[in-house]
């Protein structure tokens, strides 16, 4: 029986236990907190030393102030670990930026160093010698982890030492952007300032190293000391993300904030949101949420399946989107951090249901890529006057020879196109899910491994860059790009109001395809490039594996097979995609534009998003 089944509550958050009467504070965790701490705990439980109630209650407060300050560290902490699912983009950090940026990962580095080295409990860890008395082993590492890590540390510190002096500082770039992204912040630096802040990094990798070593020679090196605490990068380059101060803003501040926002907002629409917005509220109170900042992602993907035995799919989807709406109008004006309902999913129809129904989209058929590439973009180089530039001529070219979809395009960097060691060029893709991916393969529910973000090994794919890309002056485009400073394939784009840099070409490619080319049917789009990408690897008979790989999906055989390729490779991926034939398109080779999109309207191409 565990322990909160055996208390008495005798008061608020007081409880008493066992034939003495012993006095407990037994304080629930909120649910927004529940990540932070261990499976099935659900209370923090803390003696009070006393059988007597007088005493209890006076030392009642003072033991819940501790565990709410706990509360409050947590909420800190979690704050601190979303950062990442929004980060901000900066292209410049001044020396002292960049170097609170490294002392702190230093002091991280130094931490787990301090953790590897920390005594293991006796009845968790090898009892090798003991003490009478003593409750810890002597040691929290064995002989043979301590000359592994001294092999391995005394390694790496002359090899990154050779690196540094001989200026190869560049190869550690992606190491500390992917570093930075984790803390929250987006660094896309010029050239000159991406080698300088890596050479930093390096030295400061190097310092690191000396100070371990120096522990494994037995000298005391105490953390404190050489990389004391120092705050969280956020605070340093963009203190208006950072987690601040806890004020809780109340359900009825946040759907005020939303409803008042359009003014002579039509009833019937308040009253809607309203609805949707006092059922979540139902359920939050239910599982111990008081307030909308205390409902998690996990809380409300729970509030879905409550929703499923009470309502029908069409009405849960549009729920769902009215809660969504009203939390993101809450963190843009700051009332909240984070909304946990944006990448909730919501319900979709069975696979035979959804069979039975038309495709919203359809893919692009040769007459249509004729039109396509041979508009005004494309014949005569002419480009958008707002912020897609060069991305008019390249997202869907490059769209059309790798199925990528458009905001894994527009995201790219330069560093992400690469050569193998059999001199094939590739895109090093990122994946990012869309929701239009349901439609393409059928899928119920959505892959989980779809939803990531970070570039780690589980949300990437090489696609091979097709000899028609190079020849439409791919490489050329690149140097040119590099030559201007900057980092990315599209430095124009800007992130629209929900984060998306594909947004506003979005709004380009729309207006070129129904003003300028005719196209009025709706289902072609600009992801059709990629249901046609499905299709030409069919024809090629492309095995399914491979297909799901090339075009950012799980293969379904797990976790190995599904990250970057792994156990498929790029030899069998490019081997495959050599197969694909892709009709010729009239496109003329790239050059800068040279003129502005011109329609019979006159209309702007890029409207103002909504705010």
């Amino acid at each position: 029986m565990t322990q909160s089944h055996t208390l008495k509550k005798v008061d608020d958050d007081l409880y008493v236990r066992g034939a003495q009467n012993m006095h407990y504070v037994h304080k629930r965790i909120p649910v927004a907190l529940s990540l932070a701490y261990p499976p099935k705990k659900t209370h923090i439980t803390l003696s009070l030393h006393t059988s007597d109630r007088a005493q209890a209650m006076q030392k009642l407060p003072n033991l819940l102030a501790k565990i709410e300050a706990e509360f409050e560290q947590m909420r800190y902490q979690i704050d601190l670990s979303r950062a990442n699912q929004a980060p901000v983009r900066v292209t410049r950090l001044s020396a002292t930026q960049r170097k609170g940026v490294l002392d702190f990962w230093a002091r991280q580095i130094m931490l787990a160093d301090d953790k590897l080295r920390e005594p293991v409990p006796l009845q968790l860890g090898r009892v090798r010698s003991q003490r009478p008395g003593s409750a810890v082993d002597e040691a929290g590492l064995d002989d043979d982890e301590f000359d592994e890590l001294q092999t391995e540390l005394t390694t790496q510190r002359e090899t990154f030492g050779k690196m540094l002096a001989r200026g190869q500082v560049l190869t550690f770039a992606a190491t500390l952007l992917e570093f930075m992204y984790l803390c929250g912040i987006h660094y896309v630096p010029a050239v000159e300032e991406l080698q300088e802040a890596s050479r930093e990094f390096l030295a400061k990798l190097v310092k690191v190293l000396d100070w371990r070593l120096q522990r494994m020679g037995g000298l005391v090196v105490v953390t404190d000391e050489v990389a004391p605490d120092v705050v969280h990068p956020l605070y340093l380059v963009a203190p208006e993300r950072a987690p601040k101060a806890l004020h809780i803003a109340t359900w009825d501040l946040v759907f005020e904030n939303w409803r008042d926002f359009v003014k002579n907002r039509p009833e019937t629409t308040t009253i809607a949101n309203n609805t949707a917005w006092r059922d979540l509220r139902r359920f939050a109170g239910m599982n111990g949420a008081k307030s909308p900042s205390d409902v998690t992602p996990e809380l409300m993907k729970e509030f879905v399946e409550d929703m499923v035995r009470r309502i029908g799919v069409n009405t849960l989807n549009d729920r769902l989107e009215m809660v969504r709406k009203i939390y993101r109008k809450a963190v843009r004006d700051g009332l909240l951090k984070v909304n946990p309902a944006e990448n909730t999913d919501g319900k979709q129809l069975s696979n035979a249901e959804r069979r039975k129904q038309t495709k919203k989209r359809q893919p692009f058929s040769r007459s249509d890529l004729e039109r396509v590439f041979s508009s005004q973009v494309y014949r005569e180089h002419r480009r958008s006057e707002g912020q897609s530039g060069e991305a008019t001529y390249w997202i869907p070219v490059i769209m059309y020879f790798t199925g990528a979809r458009p905001e894994e395009v527009a995201g790219l960097a330069l560093a992400d196109l690469q050569k193998d060691e059999n001199g094939r060029w590739f895109f090093d893709i990122l994946d990012r899910y869309c929701d239009e991916d349901a439609e393409l393969f059928d899928e119920d529910p959505i892959p989980l491994t779809h939803m990531r973000t970070l570039k780690n090994a589980a949300s990437r794919r090489r696609i091979p860059v097709s000899q028609e890309l190079i020849d439409l002056g791919l490489l050329r485009y690149v140097d040119y790009v590099r030559q201007s400073g900057a980092t990315v394939f599209f430095p124009t784009l800007r992130p629209d109001r929900v984060g998306k840099l594909s947004g506003a070409f979005v709004k380009v490619f729309s207006r070129i395809k129904r003003d300028e080319l005719g196209i009025r049917d709706s289902r072609k789009v600009l992801y059709s490039f990629r249901h046609l990408m499905k299709d030409l690897l069919e024809a090629a008979e492309v095995p399914s594996k491979v297909l799901r790989r090339i075009l950012g999906h799980t293969t379904g055989d797990g976790g190995t097979t599904d990250g970057y390729g792994s156990d498929l490779g790029f030899e069998i991926i490019a081997k495959h995609f050599e197969t694909v034939r892709f009709p010729a398109i009239p496109a003329l080779p790239w050059e800068p534009g040279r003129g502005l999109l011109r329609f019979p309207k006159g209309q702007s191409i890029e409207p103002a998003s909504e705010a």
